[in-house]
């Protein structure tokens, strides 16, 4: 990319990113009318409820509509804040100082039409993301579409994390499906199950389980939920690469053996490097 076409780019990212500030504006002068109006209803509605509750027998519904009011308010606020913490993220980026979206930030309501359509990141050095691109493009269509299906189904054990890197595992699959035209499964409408019961969970154990076991492939190298696993097998190649062989091969089986027993008992193991994370060694965290 010569220097021009990055300064054109830049300038470009800078006014979205200025328009986008202006429409924050917008809209904080337009909830601003908003929780004012509010307020002049609930004052209303207390001169009502002193009037005319005894009355008419109006107090609990005046008090509910009242909770309702304070509801909306505290949720525009909440929404407000949370676009400007988009923006401001955003913003760094546009100056060159990229840097992923906080899990918290992404997984929020608000940015879940997002999640689910964004771009595929090709620039990320994750090592799930990377082993995910390098092996989508060699997978059949047909695997290949029935592998984004399998992404876009929400999992009743998944955790905000989780979240995160299933829709970006999509993304890389939903591009290498379109680079080579073919018809792409519908979106799914959200990126959270209803259905967390202990059935749910138990099956979602035993169907990890059963990709784990299997082996390395296409369907465990895009499973989000088995990032943890694979992440733990790569660092535990990377320490006995000096190791005889015959030794290394034995204590990655009884490793494989070891998160295999995690997975049915619904451990989701893997690096520490969140605080909610468990080290390799110790599950202390699970996901039912």
């Amino acid at each position: 990319m010569t220097e021009t076409i990055r300064s054109d780019a830049l300038a470009a990212i800078l006014d979205a990113i200025t328009l986008m500030q202006e429409q924050l504006e917008e809209m904080g002068a337009w909830a601003g009318r908003i929780e004012a109006g509010q307020a002049e209803i609930a004052a209303r509605l207390e001169r009502l409820d002193a009037a005319y509750a005894s009355a008419v027998e109006l107090g609990p519904q005046l008090k509910g509509i009242r909770g309702d009011l304070r509801v909306n308010q505290a949720a525009t606020r909440d929404g407000l804040v949370r676009l400007a913490e988009v923006a401001g993220w955003a913003h760094a980026a546009a100056i060159g100082n990229p840097a992923p979206l906080p899990v918290e930030i992404v997984d929020d309501p608000l940015l879940e039409r997002f999640v689910l359509s964004q771009p595929a990141d090709r620039t990320s050095t994750l090592r799930s993301l990377m082993d995910w691109r390098r092996v989508a493009v060699g997978v059949d269509t047909v695997r290949l579409t029935n592998i984004l299906e399998r992404q876009y189904k929400p999992s009743p054990t998944d955790r905000p994390k989780d979240r995160m890197l299933r829709y970006q595992l999509a993304a890389v699959t939903r591009e290498e499906l379109i680079r080579r035209n073919a018809a792409l499964p519908a979106l799914p409408s959200c990126t959270v199950t209803a259905d967390r019961s202990d059935a749910a969970q138990r099956a979602r154990s035993a169907e990890l389980l059963a990709v784990w076991r299997a082996g390395e492939g296409a369907f465990l190298f895009s499973e989000p939920e088995l990032a943890g696993a694979l992440d733990i097998v790569a660092a535990a190649r990377g320490e006995g690469a000096l190791m005889p062989e015959q030794d290394f091969c034995a204590g990655l089986d009884d490793l494989h053996e070891t998160i295999s027993g995690w997975l049915a008992e619904g451990y989701r193991p893997a690096l520490a490097r969140y605080p909610d994370d468990l080290a390799y060694d110790l599950p202390t965290d699970r996901s039912r």
